[in-house]
């Protein structure tokens, strides 16, 4: 076991357990990021099984499409971004994309951890800063917002705000009923 997980890169548990909706999309992708096929497209067509996805087959498209078809529909799919963490060429199909599985062989981004007493700290500032009612308002919406494609296009969620006067093309001067604090982990 330990030969075929040093030959594929991919975790022997991972390769004992593995089922379709194990992992997320980016770790998936980081597992086949150095496959080699005679076709190009084959890379992606491969991947078809390990996400549980059907798409049709289509001989002589390029990779960027085949690998954009699928990359839209895992995203769609499943609601995980994890797939738009890639590092390399943009792909003509959508420039959110990859052009090539290889973009993904870099390993993940990873957010440095905080330590507990971190995480209260700012718990507790934020408790002093924001209204909690408001913020619960808004995260609900947005929590239940997922990414999608349309048109070949990525559409995700954003925060929007009624413009009730505006002045002609300048700067529009946005303002709010409380005062909004940046919030970043220091």
């Amino acid at each position: 076991m330990q030969e075929l997980e040093d030959s594929t890169g991919i975790h022997a548990r991972a390769l004992v357990t593995f089922h379709p909706r194990m992992g997320s999309p980016r770790e998936k992708l980081h597992w086949v990021s150095m496959r080699v096929t005679t076709l190009q497209e084959d890379i992606t067509y491969s991947l078809f099984g390990i996400f549980a996805i059907r798409l049709p087959v289509i001989y002589g498209e390029n990779r960027q499409n085949a690998l954009g078809r699928l990359l839209q529909k895992i995203v769609t799919r499943s609601g995980d971004i994890s797939a738009l963490d890639w590092v390399g060429k943009s792909s003509d199909f959508n420039s959110c994309l990859p052009a090539d599985i290889t973009s993904y062989k870099a390993p993940p981004c990873t957010l440095p951890s905080l330590s507990e007493d971190d995480i209260q700290a700012s718990v507790f500032t934020l408790r002093n800063t924001v209204a909690m009612k408001s913020a619960s308002q808004l995260y609900t919406p947005l929590n239940n917002l997922n990414p999608r494609f349309a048109y070949s296009r990525l559409q995700l969620p954003c925060i929007a705000f009624q413009v009730t006067e505006a002045d002609g093309l300048q700067d529009l001067l946005i303002t709010t009923g409380e005062r909004l604090i940046q919030f970043s982990p220091a």
